[in-house]
């Protein structure tokens, strides 16, 4: 049963026009995104989720937009436990965070897989703007990399990447940065054979320090948001800054990974740097 088909007898008819069918798992809290004329509904729509699944022990809205330097998105618990910590399952891999202190898109979780999926053997990895280390245990788990290296700036964020590297016992493959990529990535002198920037809206402006980080041959997945026009805009980005370090750029795919909006997508050009 879906939350329209659970709630057709409680709500009125403009109402379930308004009300989104699906919402976002993060471990056992339930995120949905609920309109103005149906915020004087949230508590009866959360205590619908609760009983659809009984998995779910919290229900939150989103109350906000994402925003900030650490792309923390506002919520307000409508149901359930007053908490917003909980434990995330993805592909195997335990994640733990807390909602409240960092970003996290459970959504992401298929595209993370795809990436374990393009490594080869012995690759050292430089996974920018790692967060709780979603990336970097997923590729530690299911690709054959030889070390991956995670560099995050929100000290909150880096808190529970430590504790996720213990719980998922990752520690000989991965390494945990705290601190600003700009500064830490120069200043470690490595050459890396695969380089990640999951970080759409703002990616672009660290081409260049990715690039130089970035081994012959390295490849580089880099993450934008772009209406399906604009598509090109990310790639010729991608060229220039190539160019302008004196190397070559071929892409080798171009992935749609998501939305951001109803008219733009997230998207991720994977490149290979000669």
């Amino acid at each position: 049963m879906n939350l329209k088909q659970a709630l057709r007898h409680s709500l009125e008819p403009d109402e379930l026009d308004h009300l989104v069918r699906s919402y976002d798992v993060v471990g056992d809290i339930a995120i949905i995104a609920l309109p103005p004329p149906l915020f004087h509904r949230e508590t009866l729509i959360g205590e619908a989720i609760l009983n659809i699944n009984k998995r779910i022990k919290v229900v939150a809205r989103r109350d906000g937009c994402c925003s900030g330097e650490y792309r923390i998105t506002p919520l307000k618990i409508i149901a359930g436990e007053q908490r917003l910590e909980t434990i995330h399952r993805e592909f195997g891999v335990l994640l733990h965070l807390d909602l409240g202190r960092v970003y996290f898109s459970p959504r992401s979780g298929n595209e993370r897989k795809r990436l374990a999926d393009m490594v080869v053997d012995d690759e050292s990895i430089l996974v920018m703007f790692s967060g709780i280390a979603p990336a970097p245990l997923l590729l530690a788990k299911h690709s054959p990399a030889a070390t991956i290296i995670g560099v995050e700036k929100n000290s909150d964020a880096h808190h529970f990447a430590l504790i996720n590297r213990k719980k998922n016992r990752a520690e000989k493959k991965v390494s945990l940065w705290c601190g600003d990529v700009i500064d830490l990535v120069p200043s470690c002198g490595m050459k890396f054979d695969r380089i990640v920037m999951p970080l759409p809206g703002s990616a672009r402006s660290f081409l260049r320090l990715a690039i130089h980080a970035l081994r012959c041959g390295g490849h580089l997945h880099l993450y934008d948001f772009q209406p399906q026009s604009q598509f090109g805009e990310t790639v010729a980005a991608l060229q220039l800054a190539s160019h302008q370090a004196g190397r070559t750029m071929r892409l080798d795919n171009l992935v749609v990974c998501g939305h951001n909006s109803p008219s733009s997508y997230r998207i991720c050009v994977d490149a290979s740097i000669f």
